[in-house]
């Protein structure tokens, strides 16, 4: 994900174009909107990652990767309601809406971030190989994916636990992964070679490439 390199949030509403592809836009057509600007806290000229929404209490999530904090955002009155300080170089951050938690991945320690949003602090740290970086929920599963970029590798989280179960090593730099809910399967970014390694949650072995 590419860095936001300021301390100004903007929230754009996409509004959907029907258009003929590679043809202009016609004059009227709907463009991207500013409904909202506000300020965050920490240092300015400092890199922003991942973002992710817990939509039920309507909080946005936000890592603020250079300045080791994420914030999360009410975004019924735009204002940060709390500011998590133990995330250091947080990265990717993924919120598993049944246990009120949210994880950040921590590339300045390599750790994984447990965050109780009801406590509004971090409870637990999880020990990874080398930068981790994007994360996925698989929710049927109650499993985190979490890349190790670095470290070439994926570690899989027990949600219910919070430990890690697995890791699974590649001979590629690992980038974002998502999880399929029609396939029931795990894709991960083989950054180095340009292609997906999948991974079937119920094994957690990989099941093709």
């Amino acid at each position: 994900m590419s860095a936001v390199r300021m301390t100004r949030l903007l929230f754009c509403a996409l509004l959907t174009l029907k258009a003929v592809p590679g043809s202009p836009p016609p004059a009227n057509a709907p463009t991207l909107k500013k409904v909202a600007e506000f300020d965050l806290p920490g240092p300015h000229g400092k890199r922003f990652d991942y973002l992710t929404i817990d939509a039920d209490d309507r909080y946005l999530i936000s890592a603020h990767l250079a300045a080791d904090q994420t914030y999360v955002i009410d975004l019924a009155t735009n204002r940060v309601i709390a500011s998590i300080t133990d995330t250091p170089g947080a990265e990717g951050v993924e919120y598993v809406p049944e246990l009120k938690k949210f994880y950040t991945s921590n590339a300045h320690d390599n750790t994984i971030g447990v965050v109780d949003l009801k406590q509004m602090k971090v409870i637990k740290k999880l020990k990874t190989e080398s930068k981790p970086d994007g994360s996925a929920y698989a929710a049927p599963f109650q499993k985190l994916y979490v890349s190790d970029e670095r470290g070439k590798a994926e570690a899989i989280v027990d949600v219910t636990k919070d430990e890690i179960v697995k890791t699974l090593h590649f001979d590629s730099e690992t980038g974002m992964p998502q999880y399929d809910p029609v396939a029931r399967k795990v894709y991960v970014n083989l950054q180095d070679q340009n292609i997906f390694a999948v991974i079937d949650p119920a094994t957690d072995e990989v099941v093709g490439r």
